[in-house]
């Protein structure tokens, strides 16, 4: 085994510098933490939807938004990490094969 392909240090490691994309991700991922249990967003009883007052249906459609904003913040990382991938390729893999199919 070759020592070519050592793990980065962790000042080079993309993962854990802290870029625009991920101070936005963190944004969103609070939010859609917090916004659900703040109970004055929630605590009344009026407008209704099909019967069902504000407090439930207000809190079932926050499981599909924050299924939402999971889904956007896992979609910011990835463009973020391809784009890193693009722009900086491994050394490793330059022989073409990167250990897929064979």
């Amino acid at each position: 085994m070759s020592s070519s392909a050592s793990p980065p240090e962790p000042d080079d490691d993309p993962r854990w510098k802290l870029t625009p994309t991920k101070f936005v991700v963190s944004l969103i991922l609070l939010a859609a933490i917090v916004v659900p249990l703040l109970v004055s967003t929630y605590d009344q009883v009026n407008p209704r939807l099909f019967g069902f007052p504000f407090f439930y249906w207000y809190q079932l459609a926050w499981v599909f938004l924050a299924a939402g904003c999971c889904s956007l913040a896992y979609l910011l990382l990835k463009r973020e990490r391809d784009a890193y991938e693009r722009d900086h390729p491994r050394r490793d893999t330059a022989g073409g094969h990167t250990g897929g199919e064979q």
